[in-house]
């Protein structure tokens, strides 16, 4: 006895299916000989993991996480008796609202499948499995309001004048459809006896969540989101626009408990030595937002100003101290 079998889905232009809405498709099977089945049904089923190993000294640790997002089940045998022959059979399932994008890689996976299985009625049960992947992106939430003002502050170890650096910024949306590109308006005091450079940039963090609780962070410099590298001359102001792409292939992820898919926009002040950097990260969501009204924005304490403070040149592990500054502060002074 064989078992063919089709998983035609209906795909949108874009190739992918969103939370909240149908995965329609049809199945094709045939079987080439009068066969009696148990049970011949389809499914709709997403679920996670993620797994990683960690070594302490000779201990090797394991740890990993779970969950499921869908598991829809329709029976299609109506007919006890032995089936053979071409079958087609329309199905619809509906996606959950609050479910995270597909994503798969070497830490973690998310994954949402159409399963068709069938059971022969014998002594082994034995199984015929085919399954479709179901590209899903999840739609996702704001984590700021819109514009954000943000700003950095250096002070430059000096004995004989000040040497501050003082930037203010505004970055124009911080929920960007993928591919959009990030806007920043930054005023930039250099107050230095030395010139800096600003580069602005992309960071992705992926933060993977075990069941005891353990975390792993991935941080990753997105070369290819490079915005941009400005020079400031000593004792000037500059008025600076500059623009950090994002790529059509990267979406945030939420609602899941084992893993978060962050963006943030990573500014640095590039001060010649012995001076060290300072930096600066923004978060931004990337991703589609459903059509539900109304979100909490995070309280004005929570939003970066962020202050650095050389303390001894001598000691580069040392060498600056940070200071989180209210942001209602920080708007007050602009």
């Amino acid at each position: 006895m064989v078992v063919t079998c089709q998983i035609l889905l209906q795909k949108s232009k874009e190739g992918v299916f969103r939370s909240g809405q149908p995965v329609i498709g049809t199945l094709k099977y045939n079987i080439d000989k009068p066969t009696k089945f148990t049970s011949i049904d389809i499914s709709l089923r997403g679920k996670g993991k993620c797994e990683w190993t960690e070594t302490y000294s000779n201990t090797t640790r394991y740890y990993s996480n779970t969950e499921e997002y869908v598991n829809i089940f329709k029976n299609l045998l109506t007919d006890q008796n032995d089936v053979s022959g071409t079958y087609e059979h329309p199905f619809e399932f509906y996606l959950p609202e609050n479910i995270p994008t597909s994503m798969k890689n070497t830490t973690c996976k998310i994954e949402y499948r159409v399963v068709v299985t069938f059971v022969r009625d014998n002594f082994l049960k034995t199984k015929y499995k085919f399954d479709a992947e179901v590209l899903v992106y999840g739609y996702v939430s704001p984590c700021s309001p819109e514009p954000l003002i943000f700003g950095l502050q250096k002070n430059l170890i000096s004995l004989t004048s000040n040497n501050n650096i003082d930037i203010k910024a505004e970055i124009e949306k911080t929920f960007l459809t993928p591919g959009e590109n990030i806007k920043l308006n930054l005023m930039i005091n250099n107050d230095t006896d030395v010139p800096i450079a600003i580069k602005a940039e992309l960071v992705k963090y992926f933060t993977y969540l075990s069941e005891d609780k353990t975390e792993k962070i991935d941080k990753e410099v997105l070369k290819t989101t490079e915005g941009y590298f400005a020079s400031v001359k000593e004792r000037s102001v500059s008025s600076v626009n500059c623009i950090v792409p994002t790529l059509p292939n990267l979406y945030s992820i939420q609602h899941t408990k084992i893993m978060t898919g962050e963006y943030k926009v990573r500014v640095t002040a590039r001060i010649p030595f012995p001076h060290t950097n300072a930096v600066v990260e923004i978060p931004v969501v990337i991703g589609e937002r459903s059509g539900h009204a109304g979100y909490e924005f995070p309280s004005s304490s929570k939003l970066p100003y962020v202050e650095y403070v050389e303390k001894d040149a001598k000691n580069p592990e040392d060498f600056f101290e940070k200071h989180e500054i209210n942001m209602k502060d920080f708007q007050d002074k602009m």
